[in-house]
């Protein structure tokens, strides 16, 4: 596994560094940078919360961390240095597996950013920003907050129990949600606001 270093994220090098570790953020995952010595540049909240169990104790060693994820017999022969997937199974029952791709970048510089691994949690949900439903759909915030509940695989009634509204108000509400947003069912709903999460 060459290549990948350590230390905590540094100041972004990358003009796109930040951007783009904030979109996969919302789209539910993770993101580093790593630079040419193999060194963590930057890293989003998502990368860190997956990378926590393999960070150690004290202060989080994503180097470690990133070796501790690769560490099975299948991501053995995973490569920072070409555009590569690896497929990680994750212990307990229920949960997903976690997708790692490397993709690397054209060098700008002998220390600059090398590769960018992203982490792709197939237990995540991506969630859209309350903004953009507003601005793109003309949702109100209750409106909203109803479509990112439901986007996050809860069952209307769920919704109307979480917040003490009847469960018919809930479906009223629901029916101006998919008239505003151009859908007619919840499954088509869901993969709407998927791809919605990818903007601020």
């Amino acid at each position: 596994m060459a290549g990948i270093g350590s230390g905590e994220a540094g100041e972004p090098t990358m003009p796109l560094g930040r951007p783009l570790l904030d979109t996969l953020d919302r789209m539910g995952c993770g993101g580093l940078v790593l630079d040419t010595a193999g060194e963590v540049d930057q890293i989003n909240d998502t990368a860190r919360r997956l990378l926590a169990e393999h960070a150690g104790q004290g202060p989080p060693d994503w180097r470690r961390a990133l070796k501790g994820l690769l560490r099975s017999e299948a991501a053995s022969r995973f490569s920072m240095d070409e555009d590569a997937w690896v497929v990680i199974r994750r212990d307990g029952p229920h949960r997903r597996s976690l997708v790692l791709h490397a993709v690397p970048l054209a060098p700008t510089t002998p220390s600059g950013p090398h590769t960018v691994v992203i982490l792709v949690d197939l237990d995540a949900v991506p969630r859209p920003s309350p903004e953009a439903l507003h601005k793109i759909f003309g949702l109100t915030p209750t409106e909203v907050r109803l479509a990112i509940e439901i986007g996050a695989g809860r069952k209307v009634e769920e919704v109307a129990d979480a917040t003490g509204v009847a469960v018919g108000t809930v479906r009223k509400q629901l029916a101006s949600v998919f008239a505003k947003t151009g859908t007619k069912r919840q499954a088509e709903l869901v993969a709407l606001l998927a791809r919605v999460a990818i903007l601020p």
